[in-house]
């Protein structure tokens, strides 16, 4: 039923529609449904068992020794790792920076290429370890950093030659927790700019991805990154964003994003992981609730938004599979964020805002088509 509505969506957006209309006529043919908590999670987890990670950590920081530390994860990324390294050795900068690439127990000559960069460059750390994925990996990079500030790098990506030059020098100018570049997908023409801006909020301004930013690393002392979950850089706008004090964006384009068309993100629709986008969202309010993390209006707009992400993700699920994630999603709301407390910052989210609190199903549904 929905592909049909999804269809629909597209033909009414192609006929100049307005989103209010298009909700009305979406909602058409969807019953009202909802069960409780317990139920619904009970049944998902039947569907993909909620992952035991969790985003609090601490590490036993070391000596801050360099100005910046890169971390790369890398599995099975021969044929692009090369490049992202050489990127990397290039840098144009007066920043001492490290290189600590994570091989996440690659079974392909990437541990041989790497012997060959770290005979070659003395900045280069490789540590080696079983297959555990890209977040236990960050994490082991995490553990291992000695610099004020830290910077990931995706290894199938490359950088600019004023890459390190371009994010630190406006950090250690303005003293920012965060600065983030702008970049471009590779394979494709299309162009992602972010205006300069010295006072960014982090939830209008930054992109998701953790990559093509430099992080203070203090940041990162009692965070990381949820282990076995996919969708784990959600991580950083629950734990990391809102500890910054200071943020910048600049408008340079220093980062190199090569489109993976087998990653996750492209893949989430057909598998039963997709579940994680949900699970992801439960477990970082927990763990905000664990560690009296600041909730605040700014979150709480994130965390409506993060629902119709969440519900697009597993959008090819059955019916009653949406109801119990749906189910879920309305009380984390009324839970984590009472009406009387927050108040949504963008009108766009009102409608979403609206069928959570009033436990709406068909509208909620409709709206998130519409977002599709």
């Amino acid at each position: 039923m929905y592909q049909k509505k999804i269809k629909l969506n597209h033909l009414l957006r192609k006929m100049h529609v307005p989103p209010k209309k298009r909700i009305g006529l979406l909602k058409f043919g969807i019953s009202q449904q909802t069960i409780s908590y317990d139920e619904a999670l009970a049944k998902l987890n039947r569907i993909s068992p909620f992952p035991p990670g969790t985003s609090i950590g601490t590490y036993d920081l070391k000596k801050e020794i360099f100005d910046l530390a890169i971390i790369v994860v890398t599995y099975n990324n021969q044929d692009y790792l090369d490049k992202c390294i050489s990127s990397l050795v290039e840098q144009r900068t007066k920043y001492s920076f490290s290189i600590i690439v994570v091989n996440d127990g690659s079974t392909d000559h990437t541990a041989t290429m790497l012997t060959d960069w770290t005979q070659r460059f003395p900045n280069i750390q490789v540590i080696n370890c079983p297959h555990g994925g890209v977040a236990k990996a960050r994490n082991i990079g995490l553990g291992a950093s000695n610099a004020r500030y830290i910077s990931f790098v995706d290894a199938d990506d490359y950088v600019e030659k004023d890459y390190v030059e371009g994010l630190m020098n406006p950090a250690s100018k303005y003293n920012a927790d965060i600065v983030e570049g702008s970049y471009r997908t590779i394979n494709k023409a299309e162009k992602f700019i972010n205006k300069t801006d010295l006072h960014a909020n982090a939830f209008q301004n930054l992109y998701g991805y953790p990559w093509g930013k430099v992080y203070r690393r203090r940041l990162f002392e009692n965070a990381k990154f949820p282990e076995d979950f996919w969708f784990e850089d959600t991580m950083a706008i629950y734990r990391i964003w809102p500890n910054a004090r200071k943020i910048i964006t600049i408008s340079d384009i220093i980062y190199n994003y090569r489109i993976n068309e087998k990653g996750i993100t492209r893949s989430a629709f057909s598998n039963v992981k997709a579940l994680d986008s949900l699970y992801i969202t439960v477990r970082l309010l927990e763990d905000c609730r664990k560690t009296g993390s600041l909730l605040d209006d700014e979150l709480y707009t994130f965390t409506l938004q993060q629902m119709v992400t969440n519900y697009i993700r597993i959008h090819s699920f059955k019916n009653d599979d949406l109801v119990a994630a749906f189910s879920i999603m309305a009380k984390l709301m009324d839970d984590y964020f009472p009406s009387s407390k927050f108040n949504c910052l963008d009108n766009d989210s009102l409608i979403v805002e609206k069928a959570l609190r009033e436990k709406d199903y068909p509208l909620f549904i409709a709206a998130a088509l519409t977002k599709q």
